[in-house]
């Protein structure tokens, strides 16, 4: 025999073995997809009521319903191991094997445990879990007639079991309850479904059907019409044949994924087309599933509660997300309340907020004469409104003045110029500002007067605190200004004398002597009497 003869007849030897082995490809893949869906709406059913009871704190129910969301999990895990095409064992025995014990063994601990709550429980404590958990068991009873299907009926069975064996399973197929038309989860989850579809048999029979389930529905004849419906009321669901006159389902899903206000929603394509190539083509077009004409109602059933949980968590995602948001700017709100601007932006980039020292810095100081004894003669209603108002204007006339407030200190208001902003001048600004304050304190009508006090020089500075932040600043420029204040006039601006040497070229005022200041020695105190550009051909720097 010729070398090319052989090669000839070694091709046609194998032909059929490649054959058979892109036909098994081709079935598991199939067999897969089918438990796939129902295995994972039960997955999501399992945690949804896991996070219900969790709620409702009842620890018995709470650990078995742990057990069956676990058991769910592994469920679907396997079924992807188990049956995927390229992982799947070669042998076939050792295939029905792991499908036999595998796949079974979390289905079987998640049904005994829901019978034992079904059957033993409180009406009470199942009350608003019941639908779920009947929901659970029937998934459950569902997925295990498909798994005894394939053992008992499908390829798997001759190679794995003896006739024995295999009776052994019809007969357990034929005790389980027969599947119904009856919905298993619809009472769970209901929505507003979109069917269209160019039939109108097809489009009754889909519709009634999910009416039955309980969605409302909603039914076009084409594509265009609806896009239009889509975007004038919002829909949960879209089952959408491909092959329709004009624009067909492929266009209709292209220009859904295209548009970012109707993208989110969910599209289970239906048609009778089999080809795999026109499935992949829709799924990588963004649809969530693919139903064959004549659809399965169970796996109609069964995906569209798999596309409705998808929506469902999707949509309750978007609420969380939307309320992170809010609430994250609340707290940036917050954060802007309690801290300057520059220790914000610091924080939030950097987590802390160094500390650091400020070599000029004019700090000021702003406190209520007599405050005290007005407290105690007049209710909380009386005071406390007018302390705001007055603290109100304090911050916006600090604003006004490049002056950033530091902290209140009951009725006394604490601000520095210089520290986080430039200043041209730190300690005018500071004078200008405590000048408009006390104009705005002889403004109200509790007859309170308000007393300034200025020092400058360096400080320390940083943010102190874990539950409540507080911008600070420490050292001898801030006792020395507290001082400047406590020792000063009522209805004045009061200056040391290093403050006094950075404004006295355009400002005129009196020297009130001398000030004991701890750790510093005597201090000398200058009242501010007013701006020389009161005087003719004199000019003040703004």
């Amino acid at each position: 025999m010729s070398r090319e003869a052989g090669s000839s007849a070694s091709a046609s030897a194998s032909a059929p073995v490649a054959l058979e082995a892109k036909t098994r490809h081709v079935w598991l893949a199939n067999q897969r997809q089918e438990l796939l869906t129902p295995a994972s709406a039960l997955f999501e059913l399992s945690r949804m009521l896991l996070r219900d009871a969790a709620e409702r704190g009842h620890e018995g129910f709470l650990a078995d319903q742990r057990q069956v969301c676990a058991a769910a999990q592994r469920l679907h895990a396997m079924i992807q191991e188990v049956l995927d095409p390229e992982k799947a064992p070669g042998d076939e025995a050792e295939l029905a094997r792991r499908v036999r014990h595998d796949l079974r063994t979390p289905l079987a601990e998640i049904i005994g445990l829901c019978e034992m709550w079904l059957e033993d429980a409180p009406a009470e404590l199942l009350e608003g879990f019941l639908g779920d958990l009947r929901g659970i068991h029937a998934l459950s009873k569902d997925l295990l007639g498909g798994l005894d299907e394939i053992l008992g009926f499908g390829k798997l069975a001759g190679a794995a079991f003896s006739d024995e064996d295999s009776a052994s399973i019809r007969e357990v197929i034929r005790s389980l309850p027969a599947l119904t038309e009856e919905p298993v989860v619809a009472a769970r989850i209901n929505g507003a479904v979109l069917v269209v579809d160019d039939n109108a048999t097809n489009r009754d029979v889909l519709s009634r059907r999910l009416r039955r389930e309980g969605h409302v529905v909603a039914a076009a004849e084409n594509g265009e019409q609806a896009l239009a419906m889509l975007r004038q009321a919002p829909f949960d669901l879209v089952l959408l044949d491909i092959i329709m006159p004009e624009m067909n389902g492929l266009e209709v899903l292209r220009q859904l994924k295209a548009d970012d206000g109707l993208r989110h929603i969910p599209v289970i394509m239906i048609s009778a087309l089999q080809e795999l190539e026109s499935v992949v083509r829709c799924i990588e077009m963004g649809a969530e599933d693919y139903l064959p004409k004549p659809f399965n109602p169970v796996l109609l059933r069964a995906r569209t509660q798999a596309c409705l949980e998808k929506k469902k968590f999707r949509d309750r995602e978007v609420q969380y997300l939307e309320q992170i948001d809010k609430e994250r700017r609340r707290a940036d709100e917050l954060l802007h309340v309690i801290l300057p601007e520059g220790i914000v932006t610091e924080l939030k980039a950097t987590n802390a907020v160094k500390p650091r020292r400020f070599e000029d810095v004019a700090v000021m100081f702003a406190d209520i004469v007599g405050f005290t004894p007005f407290c105690d003669r007049n209710p909380p209603e009386d005071v406390v409104p007018h302390l705001q108002a007055l603290i109100e204007r304090a911050e916006e006339l600090a604003l006004g003045h490049g002056v950033e407030k530091i902290k209140t200190i009951g009725d006394a208001f604490m601000a520095a110029a210089g520290l986080l902003q430039s200043a041209d001048n730190p300690v005018l600004s500071c004078l200008r500002c405590g000048l408009d304050m006390i104009a705005a304190c002889r403004g109200l009508p509790t007859g309170w007067e308000m007393r300034v006090g200025i020092h400058v020089g360096p400080l320390v500075a940083g943010v102190i605190g874990r539950r409540q932040y507080l911008f600070d600043v420490w050292g001898d420029t801030v006792n020395t200004a507290a001082r400047m204040e406590s020792n000063g006039v009522p209805g004045a601006v009061t200056l040391s004398g290093a403050a006094w040497q950075r404004i006295s070229f355009c400002c005129q005022g009196e020297s009130l002597g001398p000030v004991a200041v701890k750790g510093k020695g005597a201090i000398e105190m200058v009242r501010f009497d007013r701006f020389l550009s009161d005087l003719p051909g004199t000019t003040v720097p703004s």
